[in-house]
């Protein structure tokens, strides 16, 4: 019996490997589309008193979409164009759209830092709506630890503080559209590789910022507005395609909560570049959100490893 079981046992590990394998990738993947949107908002943020907040998304979109069209020829991704028609990639440009609009718009009115620690919420809404819309298993002490991280955020963005202000409710906002965004990719089909992906998303952005930038009248950018919004939308396109190679190769319950990185780059930009130090209350809930989400992550490799063991017959 022992030999007949040997190779259920033999595919359950494989499978396992694997499966351990891909979310290893895609926590990479995350952290260095943090790293990668943090150059990117840094740029948007000393640009943003030049040009209004339409031109800005404009140009640094329009970019954006030359550069994705361009992989897209590379790659020849268009072979699998009819594949990226679908009801999932509509929601997820209107998602990635609305979440460039409000968080554009949020930067050019508050601290880089107080903004990134607003979008810390997004690990959190995004492990709870994998749960309930994607039916992924979100243990109690998951649940706890989201909760744990959502206590934290409201530390940093406690009432009465510079952050707590209109502009922060614009900032929730984007993480709402990130989180739509997010849950909506995982059903693009997998055919679709990220270049096509964004260029749907780019689109709709260069369309919707062009006709309200049109509508108020245009300013044409100086050289060095103009170059910062190109290494700006370098940085985003690298970050974008980060993202839909995280979403996509791990499960997001372990994945989506390494985006608490971009906090540590966001203060990094915040001291060296505009010199604004956080607060220590500051700093007390972004451990709290950090450790809530390594918690997360945790929880998730004892949760692998208790079913491996089921599958194994091992005590």
């Amino acid at each position: 019996m022992q030999g007949d079981d040997k190779p259920a046992i033999d595919t359950a590990i494989a499978a396992d490997r694997e499966r351990a394998a891909s979310n290893l990738r895609g926590i990479l993947a995350i952290i260095a589309a943090c790293a990668s949107f943090a150059c990117g908002d840094t740029l948007m943020k000393l640009v943003a008193g030049h040009l209004p907040t339409s031109e800005l998304i404009f140009i640094r979109g329009v970019f954006v979409l030359l550069g994705a069209l361009a992989a897209c020829a590379y790659l020849g991704a268009f072979q699998v164009l009819y594949r990226a028609y679908s009801l999932a990639m509509a929601v997820r440009a209107a998602g990635d759209s609305a979440g460039a609009w409000s968080f554009q718009m949020a930067l050019a009115r508050m601290p880089y830092a107080d903004l990134s620690a607003i979008g810390q919420l997004t690990p959190l809404t995004i492990t709870a709506a994998s749960a309930i819309f994607l039916g992924e298993k979100v243990g109690w002490r998951r649940w706890s630890a989201t909760a744990v991280g959502f206590l934290g955020v409201l530390l940093i963005i406690r009432p009465g503080s510079s952050t707590f202000q209109w502009w922060a409710l614009v900032g929730v906002l984007s993480v709402l559209a990130s989180t739509v965004r997010d849950l909506a990719t995982r059903r693009v089909h997998p055919a679709v590789p990220p270049p096509l992906i964004t260029v749907f998303s780019a689109g709709l952005t260069v369309i919707t910022s062009l006709l309200v930038a049109f509508g108020g009248g245009w300013d044409w950018p100086s050289l060095p507005v103009f170059a910062g919004l190109v290494c700006a939308a370098g940085f985003s396109l690298l970050g974008q395609w980060c993202t839909i190679v995280g979403v996509r190769s791990g499960e997001l319950s372990a994945v989506v909560p390494f985006r608490y990185t971009i906090i540590i780059f966001a203060i990094i930009s915040g001291i060296l570049v505009f010199g604004h130090f956080p607060e220590p209350l500051t700093i007390v809930g972004i451990l709290i959100v950090c450790a809530a989400g390594l918690y997360t992550f945790h929880r998730e490799r004892v949760r692998r490893a208790e079913a491996l063991r089921r599958a194994t017959g091992q005590p």
